[in-house]
This record gives structure tokens, C-alpha cells and sequence, in this order.
């Protein structure tokens, strides 16, 4: 029987617009499901992505990597834990 696809999980929001309807910087976004680069003295280091998109990976997010990413951000602002 071939696995339905949850229309959840389908990747449909790029980040400038999911980033607009969770109120949260789309840098912010794009590092919490990509990942960034960053430099630590002289070394390059990559910050790993904390979400998880969709496996047909357009750098699109789903309707549930938004939840949790309202979730997290909720979490970090309202009780003040970082990363």
C-alpha cells in the first residue's frame, strides 16, 4: 500500500513568507532550518539547522515546520532560553 502524503508535511511556505506570518526575522528562519556559517576567532564554523524540512527539500517549509518554529520562538521569548 504506497504511503499517503500528509498535506502537513508537504513543503509549501518559502521562508521570506513564513518568516512574515511568524513575525520573526527571516535570517533567524533561514539559520534555524539551514544552518549558517559563522566565524569563531579564525575558524569557520556552521551552525546546524534545528528544524527539519520537508525531504523533497526546496528550501521550502511546511505547515508543520512552522508550528514548531512558533513553538520555539515562543519558548526562547517568553522564558528566555537560548539555543
Amino acid at each position: 500500500m504506497p504511503k499517503t502524503l500528509d498535506l502537513r508535511e508537504a513543503p509549501s511556505y518559502r521562508f521570506i513568507e513564513a518568516a512574515h506570518y511568524l513575525r520573526i526575522p527571516v535570517n533567524t528562519l533561514r539559520a534555524w532550518g539551514l544552518g549558517q556559517f559563522y566565524y569563531s576567532g579564525r575558524a569557520k564554523k556552521k551552525f546546524q539547522p534545528i528544524i527539519t524540512l520537508p525531504e523533497s527539500n526546496d528550501r521550502l517549509l511546511s505547515f508543520l515546520n512552522l508550528c514548531e518554529v512558533h513553538v520555539l520562538d515562543a519558548i526562547r521569548r517568553e522564558h528566555h532560553i537560548s539555543l
